[in-house]
C-alpha cells in the first residue's frame, strides 16, 4: 500500500478511486480533506495496487479512517486490517479509529487475529428520502404545526436565500461561531467545528451548492452539499447549520434544503447519519427510509 499526503498533487488519483469505488455520502475528496478534528490532523490517502483505498486522517498518536474503504464490499474489513497492521508498526501510534463505517465491517474485524477491536462507541442510522414522496406543500394534519411555523416565520421576517459566493468568509465564520456557542450549551459531546471553518476557507470546493439564508438583512445559516458518488440522482447535504438567533430558523432552513433538492430534480436525498431517536424522527417524518447503519469504534494492536 502507498500513502499520499499531498492531496492536490494526487487529486486525480484519489478522484479516480472515488469514481470507481465510492458509495457513501462521505466519499467526497474535499469534505474528507477538510474534516480533520484538530489542527494537528493530516488527510492521507492510502492506496492499494488495484486502485482501492482508504480516506484517512493522521494525528500524532492515532489514525482515523473516514467512512467505508474505497473497495469492493467483500474487501473492506481486510483493507482495514491490512492498514492497521501497517500503521501499528509505528510505536507512537496507540489506536486506530474507524469512523462511521458499515456495520458489516465490525463483526469481521472482531474475528481476526491481527487486531483487537474495542466495543462500538456509537452507531448511526442513515435515512434516504425518495423525493417523489416529498410534497413541499406539507399537506395533512401531520404537518400542521410545521406549516404554521413556516407561515409565521415568513410573515414576521424578511428572508432570502443567496449563494455563498456572495458573502465574505468572515461573515460565514461568524455563523459557525454563534452556532458553536449554542451547541456547546446543549450537548456534552465533543463538537467538531474545524471542518466547517476549513470548508468555508476552501470556498466550498467540491460542493455542488452552498446557500446562505439571510433573515432581516443578516446571514444566519447555510446549507451545502453535493452528489453522492455512484448513485445517479442522489444528493446529500453534509452541512446545515444556523446561529439559533431566530425562532423556527432550524425548521425553515431544513425546509429550504428539502425544497432546493426537490426543485433541482434529484430523485433521492441522503439525509446523513443520525444517532438519536429525536433526530431520526425529524428526518423520517418527511418519508425518509433508513438505508444503512454504521459503527464507530477503535482498534488496537493485538498483543
Amino acid at each position: 500500500m502507498k500513502f499520499y499526503e499531498n492531496i492536490e498533487t494526487e487529486r486525480g488519483q484519489i478522484e479516480s478511486s472515488i469514481k470507481k469505488f465510492g458509495h457513501t455520502s462521505d466519499h467526497n475528496l474535499d469534505w474528507w480533506a477538510c474534516s480533520i478534528i484538530s489542527p494537528d490532523g493530516v488527510p492521507v490517502f492510502v492506496e492499494w495496487p488495484d486502485g482501492s483505498g482508504l480516506l484517512t486522517h493522521r494525528y500524532p498518536d492515532k489514525w482515523r479512517i473516514w467512512s467505508d474503504p474505497l473497495s469492493h464490499e467483500a474487501d473492506m474489513a481486510k483493507r482495514i486490517e491490512e492498514f492497521a497492521l501497517e500503521t501499528f508498526k509505528d510505536k507512537k501510534i496507540k489506536e486506530l479509529w474507524c469512523d462511521d463505517v458499515s456495520d458489516k465491517i465490525y463483526p469481521k474485524l472482531k474475528n481476526t487475529a491481527g487486531v483487537k477491536s474495542n466495543d462500538i462507541f456509537y452507531s448511526l442510522m442513515w435515512p434516504v428520502l425518495d423525493m417523489d414522496k416529498y410534497d413541499p406543500n406539507l399537506p395533512g394534519g401531520h404537518f400542521k404545526e410545521i406549516r404554521n411555523s413556516r407561515s409565521k416565520f415568513y410573515r414576521e421576517h424578511k428572508a432570502e436565500v443567496l449563494n455563498a459566493d456572495d458573502f465574505t468568509s468572515d461573515s460565514l465564520i461568524k455563523i459557525v461561531n454563534d452556532w458553536l456557542k449554542e451547541v456547546t450549551k446543549k450537548q456534552k459531546e465533543d463538537v467538531y467545528d474545524l471542518r466547517y471553518r476549513l470548508v468555508i476557507k476552501n470556498g466550498f470546493k467540491g460542493f455542488s451548492t452552498a446557500r446562505v439564508m439571510v433573515v432581516d438583512d443578516r446571514p444566519v445559516g447555510f446549507n451545502a452539499g453535493y452528489e453522492v458518488p455512484n448513485h445517479i440522482g442522489r444528493f446529500t447535504s453534509v452541512i446545515g447549520l444556523h446561529d439559533y438567533s431566530v425562532k423556527d430558523l432550524g425548521t425553515v432552513l431544513y425546509l429550504e434544503d428539502l425544497n432546493w433538492v426537490k426543485n433541482a430534480g434529484y430523485k433521492e436525498f441522503d439525509l446523513q447519519g443520525t444517532e438519536y431517536d429525536w433526530e431520526l424522527k425529524v428526518k423520517t417524518q418527511y418519508g425518509a427510509v433508513i438505508e444503512r447503519k454504521t459503527d464507530t469504534f477503535s482498534i488496537q494492536k493485538n498483543r
